[in-house]
């Protein structure tokens, strides 16, 4: 066994901690996403979506992520005075999401470890599939919240 990999994920579950537990996180949060409020509503999913894939890659764990993201998102949310949910929602389901980096996740780290794809096979396509998954939480999100839930 490759133990890069596994050194990689602890490293990643590491730097999220420390990302957290600075005060980076919230800042990096209020950074990216403190104009959401004049994002016109339909949109704001489509942009949760981006800038967690974004934030995802500093984290190697998904629970990680969203662990630390949501909690941030919602107080972000509620001082914007934007739907927590329509904000909480995409960002639980992008956390989840891991096509960008191989260091995103580790079921991503063992098979580039074992040689079955390129750092670069995965970018291109993984850059791809978060816009797809942006477009398909979006038009879930909003045809939730249209049919009068969340």
């Amino acid at each position: 066994m490759d133990w890069g990999g596994v050194v990689l994920i602890v490293a990643g579950l590491s730097l999220g901690v420390m990302v957290f537990e600075t005060g980076a996180a919230r800042w990096l949060a209020q950074v990216m996403l403190g104009r959401l409020a004049d994002v016109p509503g339909v949109l704001q999913p489509f942009v949760i979506v981006l800038v967690v894939a974004a934030l995802h890659m500093l984290f190697s764990s998904n629970t990680v992520t969203g662990a630390i993201i949501m909690p941030i998102l919602i107080a972000l949310a509620q001082d914007l005075g934007l739907d927590v949910w329509t904000i909480a929602a995409p960002a639980a389901f992008t956390s989840t999401l891991a096509f960008i980096l191989v260091t995103e996740s580790p079921t991503n780290v063992l098979p580039y470890s074992a040689g079955y794809f390129s750092i670069r096979d995965m970018a291109k396509v993984g850059i791809v599939m978060t816009f797809g998954a942006a477009a398909c939480v979006t038009i879930a999100v909003v045809g939730v919240r249209a049919l009068g839930g969340g």
